[in-house]
């Protein structure tokens, strides 16, 4: 059910509102000298600026504005602000982290059973419901084996143990 709910999850972040775009250039503005302009050049300026970044969430915009006051002597130009962006790493969503669960969950199901089948420990219906890529990586690993005839894997011991009677 995990599963179901993570996958139907759209955990794409919202853009940041023109406000917060703002409030960021806003942020670098007031620490970073820049060069003087006209206010209809200055308008064609935010323009830009606005049209390269309005995609990118809050977030991500806070993190550019905090790594362009770190590391930059001037205003940034639009491609340094996108070039900051793309060393952006956002946190983990919440369909990130119910898939991680998910995948930890059937990670520890598939090595119990594994183990199980190792030690020869299972009975052929538990082999038959398994799903088949464990089931393979089973057989590739020396523990199962695919008999033809019957159509199905085994465990590899109980046929060389049948063998030798």
């Amino acid at each position: 059910m995990l599963k179901a709910w993570a996958d139907a999850q759209d955990d794409t972040p919202p853009p940041a509102s023109a406000s917060q775009l703002a409030r960021h250039i806003e942020y670098i503005a007031a620490t970073l000298p820049r060069q003087s302009v006209d206010d209809e050049a200055g308008e064609k300026r935010t323009a830009v600026y606005t049209s390269l970044l309005s995609g990118f969430s809050n977030r991500a915009l806070a993190y550019m504005a905090r790594k362009a006051c770190e590391t930059l002597d001037w205003f940034p130009t639009p491609r340094q602000c996108l070039e900051i962006l793309q060393g952006y790493n956002a946190p983990p969503s919440e369909k990130d982290t119910a898939l991680a669960l998910c995948h930890r969950f059937w990670q520890g199901k598939f090595e119990d059973w594994i183990a199980a089948v190792k030690d020869g420990n299972v009975d052929q219906e538990t082999i038959d419901n398994a799903p088949l890529q464990w089931r393979k990586i089973a057989m590739e690993r020396g523990f199962l084996r695919w008999i033809e005839e019957e159509c199905r894997y085994v465990i590899r011991r109980k046929i060389i143990a049948e063998a030798s009677l």
